[in-house]
């Protein structure tokens, strides 16, 4: 069981891993004030499948200390990306309104620290899943 576990953990890492690429261009073009329609159109997706594999994760229940600790930062780390994007589009939407919002929007700077905890937590189910038994 707790393999079969780790390997849709690490399936999950891994789109997660691909979606939190497009996620960085789209929040690298909202803080170049790109056109908040199209940048809606390309988050939306990206933030409904974060919560999506939010609730894929809880299906999962890792008896395992170490799967049940994976689990734990993946879902704190879906639940970074899609809040980071939600709130980017929000800013954007705002940021007409002063320069200190426009400022606040340039220093946006991708997904934040979650996005490493992302690659290390994949490599580290990768690796389990390819040492010898």
């Amino acid at each position: 069981m707790s393999e079969e576990v780790r390997g849709v953990l690490l399936a999950l890492a891994e789109e997660a891993l691909e979606l939190q690429r497009a996620g960085e261009d789209v929040m690298t073009a909202i803080s170049a004030e790109g056109p908040l329609a199209e940048l809606s159109v390309r988050a939306g997706p990206l933030i409904s499948r974060f919560e999506a594999m939010r609730r894929e994760l809880r299906s999962c229940r890792p008896d395992e200390p170490l799967l049940r600790s994976a689990a734990e930062v993946l879902d704190m780390v879906f639940a970074n990306h899609a809040l980071a994007l939600h709130a980017g589009l929000d800013m954007l939407a705002v940021s007409w309104r002063s320069e200190r919002m426009r400022d606040e929007l340039h220093r946006l700077d991708g997904l934040g620290r979650p996005a490493v905890w992302l690659e290390t937590i994949r490599a580290e189910l990768a690796e389990e899943l390819e040492a010898p038994a």
